[in-house]
Order: structure tokens, then sequence, then C-alpha cells
């Protein structure tokens, strides 16, 4: 005789679909963020040597307080490029341990309710 009846093992199986279709969807939109994130990312990663070239023709021509201004400028602009980088690597990290997690989560809970 199982430790569950049949009333119980149907309502762990409908809480099991509902967690499988939220967990679902979870994953679609982390995956759907991290694909924008990658996007913008590999769109807008050129623009840094781009402004960091422009600030170069236009150094000389400038005062040098202005020259010391966007030198600090375009050191901003870097740590924005890095702080995007990572903040793309973060999600991807996540959507991985996500997926994972959700694989294992299902896996648990269909070993549980078939025992």
């Amino acid at each position: 005789m199982g430790l569950f009846g049949k009333k119980e093992k149907k309502i762990f199986k409908e809480f099991s679909k509902k967690s499988v279709e939220y967990l679902t969807d979870i994953n679609k939109d982390t995956d759907e963020l991290l694909e924008e994130l990658q996007e913008s990312y590999s769109e807008n990663r050129f623009a840094i040597p781009e402004f960091i070239s422009l600030i170069e023709s236009i150094k000389a021509k400038i005062s040098f307080e202005e020259s010391e201004k966007l030198e600090e400028l375009s050191q901003k602009i870097v740590q924005i490029k890095k702080c995007a980088k990572k903040s793309v690597s973060a999600v991807a990290e996540l959507s991985r341990n996500q997926r994972k997690t959700t694989r294992e989560a299902i896996r648990e809970f269909n070993e549980f309710v078939e025992s």
C-alpha cells in the first residue's frame, strides 16, 4: 500500500503540472532577457573604441581642462562597458542555473509522485 491515495496523487500531479508550467515560463523569460542583453551588447560593443578614437582625435583641439574632462568621461564609459559585459555574463549564468534547477526539480518531483 502506497503512502498516498489516488486523491493525493492527483493533487500532486496537478501541482507538478502547474510547477512545470511556471518553471518553463521563468526559463523562457530568462532566456528572452539574455537574448535581448546579448543582442544589445553585441550591437553596441564597438561604440567604446569609436568614442575613444574620437577623443584622441579632438584632444589637441581643446583646452587641457576639457581634455581631462573627456578623459574622465571615457574612463567612466569604459567602466559602464565592463558592467554591461558582467551583466550579460551574470544573466547567462542565471539562465543556465535556472534550467539546471528546473530539470532537477522536475526529476525529483516525478520520483516523489511515482514512489
